[in-house]
């Protein structure tokens, strides 16, 4: 019973993920205007004489809707515009198809059901063009069904159809507005080092798989550079953390800067740790690299530091294993990362212990990486 239980609240888990925010709501604003034609059918002055059977093709239309969007899952944007624009059609026939005036107006208020979808979770322009129709649709509807009672009441009538759909429109672009600026700064946060402004591990990894990518595409290699401050914790202790702080500030600025003389699009610089630093870039000339960095905090620091490196030799999976299941069976990037790092560590090392304020290397590794599933395998060094 209690696997059972599990695995229907999975299924249904797993059919809900299916739908994003403005296919769900397609789905449920669509299946309310669905008992339209009951409503007709039990009360038949409702409805303009000979008006029954256009009704029933608009819930058909509906019913079709509905059962596209929850067989597609995710509508695109075309999707959504085709099916939205019909919807929109639909109701505003449906709004002049019915006698009453009062009925009319209650059905033409559900013209802002589609742009508000669309100022959810769609381009602007869209958004626009979905708006411009609806209210042009409300505009219409207005105009004909307050025909008779005068023109001051019907440009009140205008101006409130207009509204009805502007209001939530703009609202709900307004919130969607804030609420992409708040992501993109919990973002920046999430990924960067607050203190020197560098990507933390984290921002490091998302932007890792790229270069990844990148370089196994073009058959080329890579270079990482683990750099450590030397004697940092002296530093820390003599002078307080304020001047260790501002030590890992000018340092991160000598990393950044070294970086961009060289020219090199696609470089990587990280703070991983207390007081060391990780720059991964598709330079492979890494005595020149290293030596600019050196120099540059020579001059700019009242500190040294030692750097580990290793190059990577990226190439494309050829054999990959599969695991039962027919998935690849590959490291994530981030054992690749562990694997570039506890080498270059090493060579980090062998600087320290030959006296600091130098570079080693601990020459080549290769590396395999499927950019399609975005893994990769760390093989054994090159001999």
């Amino acid at each position: 019973m209690s696997a059972t239980l599990r695995r229907t609240k999975s299924e249904s888990k797993s059919f809900w993920t299916r739908f994003d925010t403005r296919t769900t709501m397609v789905i449920t604003s669509a299946s309310g205007a669905l008992p339209l034609l009951a409503i007709a059918l039990i009360s038949p002055s409702f409805l303009r004489d000979g008006a029954l059977p256009l009704l029933t093709a608009i819930v058909v239309f509906t019913a079709i809707t509905v059962l596209y969007a929850v067989h597609v899952g995710r509508l695109t944007d075309g999707q959504f515009a085709a099916l939205g624009a019909g919807g929109m059609i639909g109701v505003a026939i449906s709004a002049y198809l019915i006698a009453d005036p009062a009925g009319t107006r209650a059905v033409t208020s559900l013209l802002a059901v589609v742009p508000a979808i669309a100022a959810s979770g769609s381009s602007p322009r869209m958004t626009a063009a979905l708006t411009a129709g609806s209210v042009a649709m409300a505009t219409w509807l207005s105009a004909v069904s307050l025909s008779s009672s005068g023109v001051a009441v019907t440009i009140v009538a205008i101006g409130a159809g207009a509204t009805s759909v502007l209001v939530p429109v703009i609202l709900i672009a307004t919130l969607r507005r804030s609420l992409l600026i708040v992501n993109k700064r919990l973002n920046v946060l999430a990924n960067t080092d607050p203190l020197t402004g560098l990507l933390n591990r984290r921002g490091m990894m998302t932007q890792v798989e790229a270069l990844l990518d990148q370089t196994c595409d073009s058959r080329s290699q890579l270079s990482a550079h683990v750099i450590d401050i030397d004697h940092f914790k002296a530093v820390n202790d003599s002078h307080g953390h304020a001047a260790g702080d501002l030590i890992l500030v000018t340092i991160a600025d000598a990393l950044v800067h070294a970086t961009e003389e060289t020219g090199s699009r696609g470089t990587i610089v990280s703070r991983i740790g207390g007081e060391e630093f990780l720059v991964l870039t598709p330079l492979t000339d890494n005595r020149c690299f290293e030596s600019n960095i050196l120099e540059r905090v020579r001059s700019e620091c009242e500190v040294t530091v030692s750097i580990g490196s290793v190059t990577a030799d990226v190439r494309a999976v050829l054999d990959p294993r599969l695991t039962i299941d027919g998935e690849l069976d590959s490291p994530h990037v981030e054992q690749v990362i562990d694997t570039l790092m506890h080498a270059a560590d090493n060579a980090l090392y062998a600087a320290k212990s030959s006296g600091r304020d130098r570079a080693s290397h601990a020459g080549t590794i290769m590396v395999t990486w499927n950019s399609t599933r975005q893994t990769g395998e760390s093989l054994s060094p090159r001999r």
